[in-house]
Formats: C-alpha cells, structure tokens, sequence
C-alpha cells in the first residue's frame, strides 16, 4: 500500500489530536508539560539487549490494524506525514495508531551518506513487526534526519494491554509501569534498544519523540 499525507484516511479524534504537543509553541509546550506529561529522565538504562526490554502488548481486545504496512514519499522542501490505524467494525480506518512526521527541511542524509538536496524524496515504508506488540519497522535503514528539524513519531498505546508485568491482574504495580515506559529505538535486529527522550501524555495513552534516523521503534519498559 503506498499514501501520503493528503490521502490519509481521518479517524474520529484525528483534529482533537494532532498539533498538540511539540509542534505548539515552546511555551505551549512548557505549558502543558506542567500539566501532566513527562519526559524520559526516568530510573533504568538507556541502553538494555532486547532480552531485557519488555515490549508493550496490545490487548485481546484491541481491534485488529488497519494498515499494518503503508509506504510514502518525503520530500524535503514540504511537510509530509503518514499514519497506522486500527480497524473500526465496519473494517475501515477507525481509531489513530501511530502518527509519523517529517517537517520540511528534515531528510538529512540518505543510508550511504549521501545529503538531502533541497527538493529531493524518498520512499519510507513503515511497518508493524509483530500484531501482537507495539512494535515498528521503519525504513530505509540508516536514513537520517536533521537535528533541527527531526522527525517526529506519535504512538497511541490505548490499546496496549492493561496488565502491563502480564502477572494475570491489573493493579498498582501496573500503574507504577506506566510511568516507566518509553519510546525505545533499535538499529539493527538483534541490537541492543536505546531510550529515547520521550514526552507522555499519560491522560491521552500516548508517547512521543523525535526521531534522528531508522529503523525499529518500540513502546517498552
């Protein structure tokens, strides 16, 4: 499936949702920092092996993906954007996933290190790399994004499993969970995974973070 921005299906919370947050003004931002999220200056390590990361769930219950792969171009002279959903009961796009943006002026370099040129694109092909977890594929790997204008990543964790140690009942202790959980990016498969500076927004279920460059992103503690 190949889209881009303007051809994105609307979900029902789409204009509630977006621009709320890192593309306000920095004292909108400031602001709603204080409100309620948080950024990843939190206890653990930033850098774990896959084997100490527990990756985010998605309930039994949560609807199936709607576009579990989509591909776009970026250009580097426009904004461009591109997002998953999830199914809604009539097997159409219903509530938002996972939201990615690059700003203009934001591709900096292509995978052999090669820079952007003003008006140059690419192809990028996001994809869910498990069903069952909140788990995310970009590529082309090793594609990289400017430091002043990186891209940004949304991802709605609504859905995620409430039992998030899965001891077999939700409770305190998963609630503590859920102030420990962030934005983690891995390189390669089989690399360790890297904490990135993430913004929660524990009242909307959802996790944000600029991106410097692909390839896997996941929602874990």
């Amino acid at each position: 499936m190949t889209n881009d921005f303007h051809a994105a299906p609307a979900g029902p919370h789409t204009e509630v949702m977006m621009r709320r947050t890192r593309w306000l003004p920095a004292l909108a931002l400031a602001a709603l920092a204080a409100a309620g999220c948080s950024d990843s200056n939190g206890p653990g390590g930033t850098t774990r092996p896959p084997g100490e990361l527990a990756i985010l769930r998605l309930a039994a219950t949560s609807p199936p993906v709607w576009n579990p792969e989509l591909s776009f171009w970026a250009r580097n002279d426009q904004d461009s954007e591109a997002k998953i959903w999830f199914e809604d009961s009539e097997g159409n796009a219903g509530e938002e996933y996972l939201r990615f943006r690059v700003p203009s002026g934001g591709l900096l370099s292509y995978p052999d290190g090669t820079p952007f040129g003003p008006q140059d694109s690419v192809l990028i092909t996001i994809r869910v790399v498990d069903p069952a977890l909140l788990f995310f594929e970009f590529e082309p790997a090793g594609l990289r994004f400017s430091p002043a204008e990186p891209a940004e990543l949304e991802i709605e964790y609504a859905e995620a499993d409430d039992d998030l140690d899965e001891d077999g009942d939700v409770d305190g202790e998963d609630e503590a969970l859920e102030g420990e959980i962030y934005v983690w990016r891995q390189r390669n498969p089989g690399d360790p995974f890297e904490r990135l500076v993430t913004l929660r927004f524990e009242d909307l279920d959802e996790l944000e973070a600029d991106i410097p460059g692909f390839s896997r992103f996941a929602i874990a503690y």
